[in-house]
């Protein structure tokens, strides 16, 4: 299942809308809308990095979102009066990429048939070039805040869009030692069976978008990026952060500004209801068909910054309680005897709350991030 993406969530709530047309809650009495949508995701990269796109069809039924991945598309780059570039697909079904060492002075296009025999194609766009910016970080509230500066001196660069990923080292409050194999508690290998510490990445929950076209110059300054409250889980151990900026075209950045009100600025009948959102890709044979997603071109500038929490300054070095875990632990023989799960933690006692001794459960994987000190 593809992920489930700020494009997506719009999908989900538009269809919802589509059964009313006021302000006013409608409960519909026949069967639900069934929207089935393209949607594309990515972004042609003209720098060193690897131009990626995820597609996918995003459509409501009976009330259940549902996401699946566009597999087996045949998907390519075309540059304007140039050469063309296959993207194939990688080992993740729905994802489409590859390094293609794009010129930035070209314009270049998207073109997609899927696996139907249904093709689609983008607008020919403007590669924007994203100038070299600063990420910040200051202790201030009891929160670890985030911001970033940037200019572009020859003033090319006005609408911009920021884009981050977390990864932060936690443990598991309960160690275990043992395993249960084929109805026996045995001990683990703990090289290649451990569970007690895991690392989780998060991709950016919001939309970030920064404008200087009111401005003097193409200067963004303390432009807050993510606040972290000191006694959040990310700042147990060791945390980081990876920023990517780049740059859009004035018709990009209203797109994604329409986008991002359509996704966080509904919270009531009284705010503002989604608009139409209108992307520069379409179908060859069917102009009136809704496909969503907007492709843009440019390089892309990011930094990662990583930090040991312990060397944090002394208030900030944050301790877990562990009396919740510590009451739950029984003894085996009793946990045996009733027949329940349990995670054996040695050989004499174990835990019935899985989550204290087994880090994966909180949504982590086990195998360490090569960036990771």
């Amino acid at each position: 299942m593809a992920r489930f993406n700020h494009i997506s969530f719009f999908i989900i709530m538009l269809t919802g809308f589509a059964l009313s047309g006021c302000k006013e809650r409608y409960v519909q009495p026949v069967k639900d809308v069934n929207s089935n949508f393209l949607v594309v995701e990515g972004l042609i990269n003209t720098g060193a990095d690897s131009t990626i796109f995820n597609l996918s069809y995003t459509f409501k039924l009976d009330g259940k979102a549902i996401v699946t991945p566009e597999k087996t598309a045949t998907v390519s780059v075309e540059t304007e009066n140039g050469p063309v570039y296959a993207l194939p697909e990688t080992i993740k079904g729905g994802k489409y990429g590859a390094n293609l060492g794009l010129d930035p002075a070209k314009k270049y296009r998207l073109r997609i048939r899927t696996k139907d025999n249904k093709e689609y194609v983008s607008q020919f766009v403007e590669s924007k070039v994203s100038p070299p910016f600063n990420l910040n970080y200051n202790f201030d509230n009891n929160a670890l805040n985030f911001t970033l500066d940037t200019y572009d001196a020859s003033g090319k660069s006005i609408y911009y869009k920021y884009d981050y990923e977390e990864t932060w080292e936690y443990e598991s409050q309960l160690f275990s030692s043992f395993k249960i194999e084929n109805g026996n508690i045995l001990p683990r290998n703990l090289s290649t069976e451990n569970i007690h510490t895991c690392w989780r990445v998060l991709p950016s929950p919001n939309i970030l978008l920064t404008s200087t076209a009111n401005l003097s110059e193409s200067r963004v300054t303390d432009r807050p990026i993510l606040s972290i409250p000191s006694k959040s889980q990310k700042l147990h151990i060791e945390y980081s952060i990876l920023v990517k900026q780049s740059v859009l075209t004035a018709e990009a950045f209203a797109f994604w500004e329409t986008l991002r009100n359509n996704t966080e600025k509904v919270g009531s009948i009284f705010d503002a209801q989604p608009s139409q959102l209108f992307g520069n890709i379409k179908s060859t044979s069917n102009a009136d068909e809704t496909v969503i997603g907007f492709v843009s071109a440019g390089t892309v500038t990011q930094k990662r910054l990583l930090f040991i929490v312990s060397e944090f300054p002394s208030p900030w070095f944050n301790v877990e309680d562990k009396t919740e875990c510590l009451e739950a632990v029984s003894k085996i023989t009793f946990l045996r005897s009733t027949g329940r799960q349990f995670i054996p933690l040695d050989a004499g006692g174990g835990t019935e709350k899985l989550s204290c001794a087994d880090c994966r459960l909180f949504g982590g994987s086990t195998q360490k991030p090569s960036y990771w000190k």
